[in-house]
């Protein structure tokens, strides 16, 4: 089969069309259009650079042809009218066919025009190997010079152009007495010889009709997959041992997809159209950002609303249960499994032992490479083993080079058309699903019996009778012995809908949609016949099977939902079974304004959950909470943080705070310290989960940070690190040691001075261990990143020196605190942390992405 197609029509548009067939609502010159829009829609939908078409007009007021003259001789070759040239297929073809090309006032020669397109197809094709046809569609009425018809005859044979003849009046063949004239008579028999000689037909109009309003498919050009070898054994190790057959394989079963719809803009095209030479473009360049899920309280805070993120700032991320690991671009090349090129044969089963289901791929059909009369030989070799032995071939797929090994299966194809192996994946053990139902045969009760009578075991009677309804739905007996909708006769509704609406709205922009062709509708619907023949037989199973219809369901609801409908009243009233009356409810919602609903609080450490929101102006007494520092009870209002918050110390949000969260870590641990002097000023007694102390927030602010740091998509969080660590110096070096000495539970200056130096050391040992952290090339993900970004504001994160801290609270010098920050030597020893962090929870890796 050619490659390439050169198709020529040539339509009749004299005015002998202009009459109406007998039946018809339309004109002869009409109904012929619509067919010649149907042939060039077909060319069209194919969209191949191959695919030539060219339509000629015969009977044209205008001529427009390479060999019309006009001299003192005579005129030879007048009214053929080349409408378009041989090239490719375009809607700009079809709309000029609908809407320019009119009746003529002149009878042309259809031979004038047979001539012209051989001259045209020989000018075009040359001696190159095309896929030629030439159709003609005319009524027949007008004379035609028949001189010199055998020269016509060799060259339509010699250059292998097929002519097909499509007559508005011709004769089907089960009817031979349509009226027409004896020049339509003479014409209709001198087409039936020409099209007879060259291979090609003649067709009523009726007819053509019939055949270009069916279903019909894109043609696809074939292209393998795969070119390479089928390897029976090791070839490099065992080379006089093993085989190796050259083979190409091609997809025998491809879905066909539904073509997606194109960005266009009306805007794109009109500007194309005033500017580009080619013009009416309509195309649009799409380009994608990517910008952060800034939470609410945040906004206004940290970072602006829709914050733009850099494309190469993105890291790739997988789930492993319910963490969210980050692979970085150097790890991304572990992950590809290495693999080569090939088609291996691993071993042989019989084929009675494959399962059906155990398929899960388009089918591929596999055969020797052309031109290798050896690998032909050893292929059929191949196929008739596998043939003879009833048996199938497991195998090892490789399409390209470190791509995903795949396991597939090889079964033999033996037909009159060809010799092959069929090929297609099987599932490994994670593709399958395993469902596990009740047997349709044995019904055993609780101590094991088994029951041979049960509403719900089949008798014999059900059985035949099921037997029998099966039969009569049988579709391979159709129309004496037809197959009834198969592959090769049954198209896709969805895929022909489309593409008759998309040639529907591209012909008409305006006029309404078509409705869906009868013949569409009736491929959904069983077979009349079959179903009237099968009605007998499915009333006897409707009785034997008790079926009956159901009523129509109620309204859904399920769940918590439904029980609590259930609970309240009309009036939306819970009754109390017991007391009888709705006090139950009023005293619940009245204790906790909240109803049912748990509050959430953030936690490094996992999520807490209490009854009631702690502050909350509704509580009262003291309210159950939940906490990862131990069961206990938070201060009311009339404790000393409510006291606290009434009087303006600290509102009744901070208050609240008794662990630092992701959302706003530095706002969380300016509260905590807070809270711990409160309490320390007003003797709070170190008891219960309210309890606050500043080891506890400085703790709790060096895990934080450690976490940001860990778990930072790239650079994401590292602006939220810089700004806890600065918050954790700023406190650790301030000056006001009476008031934070206080709240440590120190009262002389010496023990002042003391925990003064504490802090100190504090800072300048965890600054070291973020440093250590960062530069540890042993770990992955690197974070080297963060520690130049930390390097840029040494001033503020760097060690802390004696200038900065108070008398006699200790500190490094200048020298040594630049030299820190300036020297990158890696460290790979593992970092010594004071205790383990544990490992991030998914809730506080959502909420820093938040």
């Amino acid at each position: 089969m050619a490659n390439k197609e050169a198709t020529i029509y040539i339509i009749d548009v004299g005015p002998s069309l202009k009459t109406k067939r007998e039946g018809s609502d339309v004109s002869r010159f009409e109904e012929t259009k619509k067919v010649l829009l149907k042939l060039l829609a077909n060319k069209v939908h194919m969209n191949r650079k191959t695919v030539y078409v060219s339509v000629i007009l015969v009977g044209s007021d205008v001529t427009n042809n390479d060999l019309a003259t006009k001299d003192d001789d005579g005129e030879e070759y007048q009214h053929v009218d080349v409408l378009q040239p041989l090239g490719v297929a375009t809607l700009d073809l079809m709309k000029g066919v609908q809407n320019d090309v009119e009746l003529g006032e002149h009878a042309g020669d259809c031979m004038d025009a047979l001539i012209v397109a051989l001259d045209m197809m020989t000018k075009f094709c040359k001696k190159l190997k095309y896929e030629k046809k030439i159709y003609i569609l005319t009524d027949s009425y007008s004379e035609m010079n028949t001189d010199g018809s055998e020269q016509i005859t060799t060259a339509l044979h010699d250059d292998n152009v097929q002519l097909n003849v499509i007559g508005t009046d011709y004769d089907v063949e089960e009817e031979e007495n349509k009226p027409k004239t004896a020049v339509q008579a003479q014409n209709e028999a001198f087409f039936k010889t020409l099209c007879e000689e060259s291979g090609g037909d003649v067709f009523s109009l009726d007819e053509a009709q019939d055949l270009t309003s069916q279903f019909y498919s894109k043609k696809v050009k074939p292209a393998a997959v795969y070119r390479g070898t089928l390897n029976l054994g090791d070839s490099e190790k065992f080379p006089d041992a093993s085989l190796a057959i050259p083979v190409h394989m091609y997809g025998r079963t491809m879905q066909a997809k539904i073509p997606t719809t194109k960005k266009f803009s009306v805007l794109s095209e009109s500007a194309a159209e005033d500017n580009l030479p080619g013009g009416r473009t309509g195309m649009v360049n799409a380009s994608r950002t990517y910008k952060l899920k800034v939470a609410g309280d945040m906004a206004a805070q940290e970072m602006e609303e829709d914050t733009e993120v850099p494309e190469d700032a993105l890291e790739k991320a997988f789930m492993y249960g319910k963490t969210i690991v980050p692979i970085r671009a150097v790890d991304l090349e572990a992950l590809k499994l290495s693999t080569v090129k090939s088609l291996t044969i691993l071993g042989f089963f019989a084929s009675s032992t494959f399962q059906r289901e155990w398929l899960m791929s388009n089918v591929y059909s596999v055969f020797a490479a052309p031109g290798n009369p050896r690998a032909e030989v050893e292929m059929a070799g191949l196929v008739f083993a596998l043939f003879e032995k009833n048996s199938f071939a497991l195998c090892r797929y490789v399409r390209i080079n470190d791509s995903e090994p795949k396991l597939g299966v090889l079964w033999p194809e033996i037909s009159s058309e060809h010799k092959c192996l069929f090929f297609a994946r099987t599932a490994f053990n994670e593709d399958i699903r395993r469902h596990v139902f009740s047997s349709l045969t044995d019904i055993e009760t609780v101590t094991g019996k088994k029951l041979e009578k049960h509403r719900l075991l089949a008798t014999k009677e059900m059985i035949d009778n099921t037997k029998e309804f099966i039969n009569a739905l049988d579709l391979m007996n159709i129309n004496d012995g037809e197959e009834y909708l198969a592959p090769e006769t049954t198209f896709n509704p969805a895929l022909q809908r489309q593409m008759q609406l998309v040639e529907f709205r591209a012909l008409n922009p305006k006029k309404a949609l078509p409705p869906i062709p009868n013949a569409l509708i009736k491929q959904l619907l069983p077979l009349p016949e079959l179903a009237a023949a099968a009605q007998p037989i499915e009333d006897t199973l409707i009785r034997l099977w008790d079926i009956k219809k159901l009523d129509k369901p109620s309204s859904g609801k399920r769940g918590y939902k439904a029980s609590l409908d259930d609970e309240l009243g009309k009036d939306g009233v819970a009754e109390d079974h017991e007391h009888g009356s709705g006090d139950l409810l009023f005293e619940g919602l009245a204790s906790n304004p909240h109803g049912n609903k748990r509050q959430k609080s953030e936690s490094m450490f996992g999520t807490a959950t209490s009854g009631s929101a702690p502050g909350d102006p509704g509580a009262s007494g003291v309210a159950k909470a939940g906490s990862v520092f131990g069961a206990g009870s938070t201060l009311s209002r009339g404790g000393a943080l409510g006291d606290a918050a009434a009087s303006g110390m600290i509102s009744f949000e901070m208050s609240a705070v008794r662990e630092i969260g992701t959302s706003d870590p530095v706002k969380d641990f300016e509260a905590m310290v807070k809270i711990a002097t409160i309490q320390q000023q007003q003797g709070v007694r170190p008891a219960g989960a309210g309890f606050v102390t500043v080891t506890m927030a400085v703790d709790q602010m060096k895990a934080m940070i450690h976490k940001v740091i860990t778990t930072s998509f790239g650079d994401q969080f590292y602006e939220k690190a810089i700004e806890c660590l600065k918050s954790l110096r700023g406190f650790l070096s301030s000056v006001d040691m009476a008031k934070y000495g206080a709240a440590a539970g120190v009262e002389s200056e010496a023990e002042q001075k003391e925990a003064a130096k504490g802090r100190v050391e504090t800072w300048n040992a965890f600054i070291k261990e973020v440093k250590q952290m960062c530069l540890n090339t042993s770990i992955s993900p690197i974070r080297t990143d963060f520690w130049e970004l930390a390097v840029k504001n040494k001033n503020d994160l760097g060690l802390l020196t004696k200038r900065e801290v108070p008398e006699g609270a200790g500190g490094v010098s200048a020298e040594e605190a630049e030299q820190f920050m300036t020297e990158t030597t890696e460290d790979t020893s593992a970092p010594a942390v004071d205790e383990e962090v544990p490992a991030p929870d998914e809730d506080d890796l959502l909420a820093l992405m938040d």
